[in-house]
């Protein structure tokens, strides 16, 4: 259900051309004094990642949400309180529904609104933790009231110090324009689907021109039905290098200014999506793969 509310969501993405090539480093400042982690693992109901594992090979941003279930967050706090590593060395990332929303939503909306602030509280109790680092809006409700309803509950938990950082998820230019006229705490994310062969260059640009963070997820283009590992151009760039066609998707996402959250739970698709950094693709490839 999941799955298919994500594709529902993918699927007015634009696939214009992204020729502007930014450097890639494994951090970036998200707000101020807050710096998260490029590549970022998650997993969502039925599908888990192996967290600890992630976190002992190097990874350290987590990506959940309400949606994705209790069993998913309450595994990824699991995974932050038993890693040896500080709380402030992992980089949590969840979101919240907004709702009403819409029929793709009714899961989860029901035929009503949700009450944001309970949805924050359970949150943090299913994760176990005082706070997160980033809390996102999952997508926009259907009306403008809603949404900024929606997003000023954030803003209140990241003033009350439960989230170091609040942004938003699946939001196009005008959903952003809405916000940023509105807030008191600028988003410092929009998560949305993002690989070769669709990406909404329209909010990619908006986002980069406000200073907000783009995050992919689906980068390897599984929830858009794109075989971007199959690509023959991929493959043969992946071949120029000596790397796999995922490290090439996933660089190519990260050179085009945006920072990802993937999924995997085999010990070297881990170290393959950490390890995008020892190599940069020319500006011909990076046109080439952005005009698909």
């Amino acid at each position: 259900m999941l799955a298919s509310i994500l594709f529902l969501m993918t699927a007015t993405l634009s696939s214009s051309v992204i020729i502007t090539s930014f450097p890639v480093s494994p951090y970036v400042t998200v707000a101020p004094g807050v710096t998260m982690p490029t590549v970022n693992l998650g997993g969502v109901h039925g599908k888990p990642s192996n967290y600890s594992l992630f976190l002992e090979l190097g990874g350290r941003g987590i990506d959940t949400a309400l949606v994705y279930g209790d069993d998913i967050q309450q595994e990824v706090g699991a995974a932050v309180r038993a890693s040896s590593l500080p709380r402030d060395k992992i980089f949590v990332t969840t979101k919240v529904p907004c709702c009403p929303a819409g029929s793709f939503a009714t899961r989860f909306c029901g035929n009503g609104s949700r009450d944001t602030s309970a949805d924050l509280r359970h949150d943090l109790e299913m994760l176990g933790l005082e706070y997160v680092d980033l809390m996102l809006v999952h997508w926009p409700c259907e009306s403008p009231e809603d949404t900024l309803n929606t997003y000023a509950a954030l803003e209140q938990m990241h003033k009350d110090g439960k989230a170091r950082a609040i942004g938003v998820s699946n939001f196009v230019v005008e959903d952003m324009k809405l916000i940023l006229s509105n807030a008191t705490v600028p988003p410092a994310v929009n998560q949305c689907a993002m690989s070769i062969g669709k990406h909404d260059d329209a909010s990619i640009k908006f986002s980069q021109e406000h200073n907000i963070t783009y995050q992919a997820y689906s980068p390897l283009g599984g929830l858009s039905h794109i075989d971007v590992l199959s690509d023959p151009d991929v493959k043969a760039i992946a071949n120029s290098y000596g790397v796999s066609p995922a490290q090439v998707a996933l660089r190519w996402v990260a050179q085009a200014g945006a920072i990802l959250v993937t999924a995997a739970d085999k010990q070297a698709y881990m170290e393959e999506d950490l390890d995008i950094f020892g190599f940069e693709l020319k500006e011909h490839e990076m046109a080439k793969l952005a005009s698909k």
